[in-house]
């Protein structure tokens, strides 16, 4: 008679990857740990797609605690590290950092695309991930202002194309975060709804996008996201002629 064999498990075992073994505690930092390791170790050559791929099936082969710590993944594939206040990675010399991720990509949708193409083959294999997708982009989306332009674009057509792409984020719960005055006021916010439209808007439609801010309660809120010296018919017009060519 056969016996089914037992999936391998980082509970207080070893787990092997391609080139070496991990133990993982059940922390966060250890956990983020895990995750640069098993993608450092199936990183070979410069193909960016099979990397990340080769990754996710090692992913899939562990038993690492993901309903505890999605939000801790999506920000090591985000931006290397747990994230901190602000946005930035947590800095402790202890601490492994990824260095291929949607933050050190290009500013571009064709560089960025093979990560979102990641989010959504993990999604699949546990779609209770949505729910740290969407609480990684709403802190994203707050710490806004504590990244340069390039990066604020490179948040904006990763978002862009998790919408596009219909993984199963909900608008509400993450474009939501951007009503913040400060931000708003500053320039921040209106700097990245138009990178975000655009990208948007470069495979789907003006109907997809107003349909998209009416799930995100933001068709009628448009106005909100210009300066308070801007907000009114005449800018909001010119803004987006010329910016949306």
């Amino acid at each position: 008679m056969s016996t089914k064999e037992a999936k391998p498990t980082l509970a207080g075992a070893q787990i092997k990857t391609r080139k070496r073994n991990i133990a993982v505690p059940l922390d966060p930092g250890s956990f983020a740990d895990a995750v640069v390791q098993i993608f450092q170790d199936s990183k070979e050559g410069d193909d960016l797609e099979k990397n990340l791929q080769a990754a996710v099936k090692v992913l899939e082969s562990v038993e690492l605690d993901f309903s505890r710590y999605g939000e801790t993944l999506f920000e090591v594939l985000f931006a290397g590290g747990r994230m901190a206040a602000g946005g930035n990675v947590v800095s402790e010399k202890e601490n492994k950092r990824l260095d291929f991720t949607v933050m050190s990509a290009g500013a571009d949708r064709e560089s960025i695309l093979p990560y979102i193409k990641m989010f959504q083959q993990l999604i699949r294999r546990r779609p209770f991930l949505i729910k740290s997708l969407e609480n990684t982009l709403s802190k994203l989306l707050k710490s806004l202002d504590f990244y340069d332009n390039a990066a604020r674009h490179k948040v904006a057509i990763a978002t862009a194309r998790v919408f596009s792409m219909k993984i199963g984020v909900l608008p509400d719960r993450v474009l939501m975060s951007l009503i913040n005055d400060r931000m708003i006021a500053k320039g921040t916010i209106l700097d990245f709804i138009t990178a975000f439209f655009k990208d948007y808007l470069a495979t789907d439609s003006m109907d997809d996008l107003v349909q998209l801010l009416r799930k995100a309660r933001l068709d009628d809120r448009l106005l909100d996201f210009f300066p308070p010296q801007k907000r009114n018919l005449t800018d909001f017009d010119a803004h987006f002629k010329a910016s949306l060519k």
